[in-house]
């Protein structure tokens, strides 16, 4: 098996000149889940920025993995898979399958940057970015009526969508849930929601970028002879 190989001779033993305990730890951390934010532990992340190129030679020599980090988090990009045994649902991955899954996390990125310009805001910016849900809904409404009108069942595809979808993101680390409250007497929310839920943005989000497919291009699978 042939692997191309990114990194200067000798630069595998980098690691053994660091701190045991804290190369122990990071390593761990790393390879834990699929974000490390720095708001986790502060002193740790700090650590892998310092040694960001020590860390980066030895994901790329013994994993082919690409290690990234900006101010927030830390990531490691694996861009193969080696056991061919194992079935997608084996994997324990962030991986979305279902049309209506894709589409609501595409939308959801929108959302997160058209908070941001609504706020005034940037991703640096320190402070967290949260949101309700039931905005996010109506947004996806919105958007959906934009490109394929009013004959389309959107607020129930939505909200189906986010049932399924937002306890990945959760699990996965893209947002947390802060507060739920039941919605007043005289209040309607999209799709007949009974509870307001607001979630917070985590700085995994930011890794992923909308224009890699456009949402035009995804409405195209609404269409009749695409129905799932």
């Amino acid at each position: 098996m042939d692997f191309d190989e990114q990194f200067q001779e000798g630069t595998d033993k980098y690691l053994e000149q660091l701190n045991l305990y804290h190369v122990r730890a990071v390593l761990n951390i790393l390879t834990e889940s699929p974000f490390f934010y720095r708001k986790d532990d502060i002193d740790l992340f700090d650590y892998v920025r310092r040694h960001q190129d020590d860390f980066h030679q030895f994901f790329t020599h013994f994993f082919g993995w690409e290690l990234y980090v900006d101010r927030k988090v830390a990531r490691l990009i694996k861009p193969q898979e080696f056991n061919n045994a194992l079935r997608p649902n084996q994997r324990d991955l962030f991986d979305l399958t279902r049309r209506d899954e894709c589409t609501a996390f595409l939308l959801l990125v929108e959302f997160y940057e058209k908070t941001l310009r609504d706020l005034h805001a940037s991703y640096d910016d320190e402070g967290s970015i949260r949101f309700l849900l039931a905005d996010f809904v109506q947004y996806g409404i919105n958007r959906f009526i934009e490109e394929l009108g009013d004959n389309i069942h959107a607020d129930k595809t939505i909200l189906e969508a986010c049932r399924r979808l937002f306890p990945k993101l959760v699990r996965y680390r893209f947002i947390v849930q802060v507060e739920k409250a039941d919605v007043a007497d005289d209040e309607i929310l999209p799709g007949g929601m009974k509870e307001h839920v607001m979630y917070e943005f985590l700085p995994g989000i930011h890794c992923y970028r909308p224009d890699i497919l456009t949402f035009k291009e995804i409405m195209k699978l609404y269409t009749p002879e695409n129905k799932e």
